[in-house]
């Protein structure tokens, strides 16, 4: 997301748990790297942004904490997606949607029409797609891959037959 966000001129600001993650995302063009156990995220974002808060937040984790997070952060008629699965998040209706007029919807799957549109901005954009993928594997080296899938420390990994 940070790759394409920068590539289409978004400012955009990274917000993660993990140091390796972090340095990524800055590596990918986010122009602000934001550690949420180092500070409040909200308030950062806010800071960064003048008092307003970003226009957009995406939220890729699914943590109830990280969603509820993007809201709040989300300046007035700003919007937020929550993509992929997660547990229930708690808002204050009223006050963290309502009243700051946003829109908020979820995505869980890219249409084949969505993967044709991102196919040929990444062509017609020379966009470097082979960045995000940190690691290569091979068969033999599957368990050692898995430990750090699930660190979620790395960007992508692939396994090479």
């Amino acid at each position: 997301a940070t790759l394409f966000a920068a590539a289409m001129g978004a400012r955009v600001f990274a917000v993660d748990v993990a140091p390796e993650r972090l340095a990524l995302a800055q590596e990918f063009g986010a122009a602000q790297a934001i550690n949420p156990t180092e500070g409040d995220p909200v308030a950062q974002l806010r800071d960064a942004t003048h008092g307003e808060g970003p226009t957009f937040a995406m939220d890729c984790s699914g943590a109830p904490e990280a969603r509820a997070a993007a809201v709040r952060a989300c300046r007035a008629w700003g919007t937020v997606c929550f993509v992929g699965e997660g547990k229930t998040v708690t808002l204050d209706v009223s006050q963290d949607l309502l009243r700051k007029q946003l829109t908020l919807f979820g995505s869980w799957t890219f249409s084949i029409t969505g993967q044709a549109e991102c196919a040929r901005y990444v062509a017609d954009n020379h966009i470097p797609l082979e960045q995000i993928f940190t690691h290569r594997f091979t068969l033999e080296e599957a368990e050692t891959a898995y430990q750090l899938f699930d660190s979620q420390t790395i960007g992508k990994g692939v396994f090479v037959f």
